[in-house]
């Protein structure tokens, strides 16, 4: 307990210096205290108090201190400040005329605690160097580019091959709730890790609890940061040629695309899997996952010449067999990756890559604007 204790108190202290620094910088500020109403502090639960001056007018900002800054414990930060605060004022402690600011400090808050504090009218500072305060017609706001490297290891574990699996389930039924023991049996990982991953979205509000599981309730969120963080598997690539084209070509393949474990794998990719899903314009390169049984399965059915330039096959064995896990079927026989997928590998690409993303998107993400 001594230990946690000593763990707010210094994040207090830092919070308060983090503030006066910014007020320093104002022209016109002057002030009067910092931190030392401690009664005022202990018994209205705040983290700190800072009085100051401005154009003749009396201000004080209460202080609320969070060591995570993640959006559920902004938006339960943000409701007790209020609580807090509102009882300070109704206090003969407040005084007369003087005008109460509450602000939230965190280590590092991201545009979506921020965009919290705002909408509940709540100054907030973060140690990266994000801030908003208003009043009178000061307005103060700063917005920096940067992450702390934990923020930034935090959110690239939301999107590892294992948790990946378990958000593509989520984002194909954004509106279905799933328990744990759902996702565990349907994608294969284990119930710890769901769990974990269900508390990663839960503290960053991307999803939301009901009485038979979860549910996402920002799928957008969840796939616009996803495509910012991805990071296609390692692979092995194997360039190739083949004379076969159109119907033929499509023959040859029906009956070796497959995504069982016990065969041989292979599964249309990118554009090829697009070409499927959601056509957009024509490419003369084929591509496909396969697993290294898979390589020998397409080369011989599609008579597959050695090829660097010219080539117009395109093998791909990822590290990451979680993508053969949820294939699509768009036809009988044909076997492409799922729409989520497609739809990650090709935003990462080139423009013309984009472009086909986009349309996809616009056929199985309409909820993604």
């Amino acid at each position: 307990m001594l230990k946690t204790q000593e763990t707010v108190k210094n994040q207090d202290h830092l919070a308060v210096d983090a503030i006066r620094e910014l007020l320093d910088g104002v022209p016109g500020v002057e002030i009067q205290s910092i931190g030392d109403d401690r009664k005022i502090s202990l018994q209205y639960g705040f983290g700190g108090v800072i009085g100051f001056s401005h154009d003749r007018n009396d201000y004080m900002l209460v202080i609320e201190t969070k060591s995570s800054g993640a959006p559920r414990f902004v938006r339960s930060g943000v409701l007790q400040l209020e609580s807090n605060t509102r009882r300070f004022q109704q206090s003969s402690d407040a005084g007369a005329g003087r005008r109460l600011i509450p602000i939230l400090v965190s280590p590092y808050l991201s545009p979506d605690s921020r965009n919290i504090c705002v909408e509940n009218n709540t100054a907030y500072l973060d140690l990266v160097g994000n801030a908003r305060i208003v009043f009178d017609n000061v307005y103060i706001e700063r917005s920096v580019a940067e992450k702390p490297a934990a923020e930034t290891r935090s959110l690239r574990s939301v999107f590892t091959p294992k948790a990946a699996a378990i958000l593509r389930v989520l984002l194909s039924e954004p509106d279905r709730p799933w328990r744990v023991a759902e996702l565990s049996a349907k994608t294969g990982v284990s119930f710890g890790h769901v769990s974990n991953v269900r508390k990663a979205l839960l503290e960053r509000e991307w999803a939301e609890t009901r009485k038979d599981g979860i549910v996402l309730a920002k799928p957008a969120r969840v796939l616009d940061a996803w495509r910012g963080h991805y990071r296609a598997s390692d692979s092995k690539t194997i360039l190739g040629y083949t004379h076969l084209h159109g119907t033929e070509f499509e023959k040859q393949l029906r009956g070796v695309l497959n995504s069982d474990p016990s065969r041989p794998r292979a599964i249309f990719s990118k554009h090829s899997a697009a070409r499927w899903l959601a056509p957009f314009g024509r490419t003369a390169t084929q591509s496909f996952y396969v697993d290294e049984p898979g390589i020998e399965a397409v080369k011989d059915a599609l008579a597959l010449a050695p090829a660097g330039r010219g080539a117009n096959v395109v093998l791909q064995v990822p590290t990451d067999e979680c993508l053969f896990d949820d294939p699509s079927e768009p036809a009988p026989g044909v076997l492409c990756t799922s729409p989520v997928v497609t739809y990650l590998d090709l935003w990462n690409g080139t423009g013309r890559d984009r472009e086909a993303a986009e349309h996809l998107a616009g056929k199985f993400f309409p909820w993604l604007r």
